[in-house]
């Protein structure tokens, strides 16, 4: 089984690097890495072409995000008729893994049918677990990794292991409405609504940066802090991903009052800065 590992990259060459030197130690050698350059000034792709020789680049101008990036990736898997049976790698470059991590991967997706799996992230510098799996409380609008006693609904793309079969039928991404966040979890859940499970292994480790993903402001203290938390697509709190994907995923019952939830969190947050009070928001959770 061949993996394609498809990499979205921006401006973050040394990161990137550190990847690389995880990717080229790799235990497991049937891969091919589909780089997803959007735009990078800093020779990222020139770094990887002296590194690696399996390499695909494909180059954007700036303004893919996350999203677009994934939906360039997944045309290129379309359009260059890759067998159905072997397997895509979902990854960020701020993240590090043992030499054995291909191979771990390849062992569990094998034995598994209609299956994405999920590496276990931990923090590159605590060691401890970020994340096995998100379950997802619509009542409430909120995310907290899956317990044992509830099921895995949702999870991110960071290190998401899939058939190509399995990801073709899923279909592909909405950069315009869900350009960054929020666009994995509408993925996966779309996924599992298709019937694919969402799996994640104890031995299919990841080490993650969590001081390198996007915006996340959770004290909003200014004017110019509330714009950039709502209405910057990287910010975690960006009100038209948050829309789209509750409309895009909730269950009906609960599209209206998660639709309200997040009109009351714009209006909340808009009103105590202006009074100049300021609150303490959690940018991941509309309550």
């Amino acid at each position: 089984m061949k993996i394609y590992i498809l990499l979205p990259v921006h401006n973050r060459c040394e990161l990137t690097k550190r990847f690389i030197e995880c990717l080229k130690f790799q235990t497991y050698r049937n891969y091919h890495l589909v780089l997803i350059d959007d735009g990078s000034t800093d020779g990222t792709s020139e770094m990887i072409l002296s590194s690696l020789d399996n390499v695909t680049i494909i180059r954007g101008n700036g303004t893919w995000w996350w999203a677009g990036a994934l939906q360039q990736g997944y045309e290129w898997i379309i359009n260059n008729n890759i067998s159905k049976s072997d397997a895509v790698l979902i990854i960020n470059d701020d993240t590090e893994f043992e030499n054995d991590f291909l191979e771990k991967a390849i062992r569990v997706l094998g034995n598994s049918q209609k299956a994405f799996l999920l590496s276990r992230s931990f923090d590159i510098v605590t060691r401890v677990v970020c994340e096995t799996g998100v379950h997802v409380d619509w009542k409430k609008l909120t995310f907290n990794n899956a317990s044992p006693e509830e099921e895995i609904n949702c999870s991110s793309t960071r290190g998401l292991f899939m058939r190509v079969g399995d990801m073709i039928a899923t279909g592909g991404f909405y950069p315009r409405i869900l350009p960054h966040y929020l666009s994995d979890y509408e993925y996966t859940m779309r996924a599992k609504r298709n019937g694919i499970a969402l799996i994640t292994d104890e031995s299919v480790r990841l080490f993650v940066n969590n001081d390198t993903t996007g915006i996340h402001i959770r004290s909003i203290n200014t004017l110019s802090e509330f714009m950039t938390n709502f209405f910057h697509k990287k910010s975690s709190g960006y009100i038209i991903s948050w829309i789209s994907f509750v409309v895009l995923c909730a269950p009906t019952k609960f599209v209206v009052i998660n639709l309200l939830r997040i009109l009351y969190s714009i209006i909340f947050n808009l009103l105590r800065v202006i009074a100049g009070y300021m609150p303490l928001r959690n940018s991941k959770t509309y309550k």
